[in-house]
């Protein structure tokens, strides 16, 4: 998703320009998660 979003070619040069922060990367984990969709 982060290589479309971005436009980059390869995860190699994602990684120089993207950091993404615990707390984003927490909730991105929980919206995708199956099992706690189901638990709503």
């Amino acid at each position: 998703m982060l290589l479309a979003r971005s436009r980059h070619a390869s995860v190699r040069s994602l990684e120089r320009y993207a950091r993404p922060g615990v707390d984003s990367v927490a909730r991105h984990v929980a919206e995708r998660d199956p099992a706690a969709r189901r638990r709503t």
